[in-house]
């Protein structure tokens, strides 16, 4: 029994030694509280940005699908772009996040810690355009911007397979499904007209009828019109 025991406590520490190396410092009560914390962006931990680079090329089939100049601004291009998604590209050092992002945007954001800050400038002020991203639903960044504010959504039916900078492919396609999201009337028709002319493929769905943040919104406003 003594020993059992023994055995018992070693294990134990054994585990509170692992949990206290964990690369986040998690311990037992970071443990407890997985399964109801709310993930803030769900983007950063994908493997894109812990691998060689935070810039994964949009497919030159994808853009070449809108037509041709169908994107006014991309602001967040790589320096060594190898085919334009857009007629004007901010690159770095320019940040693309200071400028004036006029006309209809492409937006494949850096797949980082800071992916939310370009989709909610984008889903801001009544803009037009369409971003890709990864088809992390759960996200603050879907709930709270994403799905009240878009018109129109494309979860395409296969991973998308990204470039890097120089033109390539990975051995491997993304490590999350993807969406197309549409702000604007006319690209939300866009997307209608690719999937019926089967050049996308995957589940369209229109704008969100029912969000939780558009009941905030609601219940905010009535209280005022009391």
């Amino acid at each position: 029994m003594a020993d059992k025991l023994a055995e018992m406590v070693l294990v134990s520490l054994r585990l509170a030694t692992a949990l206290g190396a964990h690369p986040r410092g998690a311990g037992l009560s970071d443990l407890a509280g997985v399964g109801t914390m709310k993930k803030l962006d769900g983007f950063g931990h994908e493997s894109p940005y812990e691998g060689e680079t935070n810039d994964w090329i949009t497919p030159k089939w994808l853009i070449d699908a809108f037509g041709s100049n169908y994107f006014d601004l991309d602001p967040c291009a790589s320096v060594h772009q190898p085919w334009p998604c857009a007629r004007q590209s901010i690159t770095p050092p320019q940040d693309g996040l200071t400028i004036e992002w006029d006309g209809n945007v492409w937006l494949n954001p850096p797949y980082g810690p800071y992916t939310s800050r370009w989709v909610r400038r984008l889903s801001e002020g009544g803009r037009t355009g369409i971003a890709l991203i990864f088809a992390r639903t759960e996200t603050e960044l879907w709930q709270d911007h994403i799905f009240p504010t878009a018109d129109g959504f494309l979860f395409l039916r296969r991973r998308v397979a990204f470039h890097r900078p120089d033109g390539t492919l990975p051995k491997s396609s993304s490590g999350a499904p993807s969406a197309i999201i549409a702000w604007g009337t006319d690209n939300r028709n866009k997307l209608i007209d690719l999937c019926d002319a089967g050049v996308l493929s995957g589940a369209f769905c229109d704008r969100a009828f029912y969000t939780q943040t558009t009941r905030v919104k609601q219940a905010s406003l009535l209280g005022t019109m009391r």
